[in-house]
């Protein structure tokens, strides 16, 4: 079984008081708890998990016609994953991370962000906090 991997980007304007007082501690359409939700499988069957918060996040590929690009990331937590075809490393920068939940025994990781600055997603599994993000990539 692979892990499963969910990200919630809060929305720090809910209001809990008002979701227990209206709607059984629901979300409603004028209070919403989160403002974007991810969820993906890793495909590989990861029995590892490695966390790495010292080293910086290489973020490369090819914009257009082959124009390679390389930038390195700083402040970023790394979730690695370990399987039989390699490693997957899941990303998120340290300003954007509220809290995260690891549950080994039904292989699910659970991240909130905070929405205190703009989250960028380049690609699967990597967020990115725009003051972050390489300008030139931007759009």
């Amino acid at each position: 079984m692979s892990y499963i991997i969910q990200v919630f980007l809060k929305n720090n304007s809910f209001s809990e008081d008002y979701a227990l007082e209206k709607y059984d501690g629901k979300d409603s359409p004028e209070n919403i708890r989160y403002e974007w939700e991810d969820e993906f499988r890793l495909t590989d069957d990861s029995e590892v998990l490695e966390i790495v918060r010292d080293q910086p996040f290489v973020l490369a590929g090819e914009i257009g016609e082959g124009k390679a690009f390389h930038y390195e990331i700083q402040d970023v937590i790394q979730f690695i994953f370990h399987g039989e075809d390699g490693s997957t490393p899941i990303v998120f920068s340290e300003q954007c991370l509220d809290e995260y939940i690891i549950d080994h025994d039904n292989k699910r990781l659970k991240v909130y962000l905070n929405d205190d600055e703009v989250v960028e997603n380049p690609i699967p599994g990597v967020y990115i906090v725009l003051s972050a993000f390489p300008k030139e990539l931007r759009n």
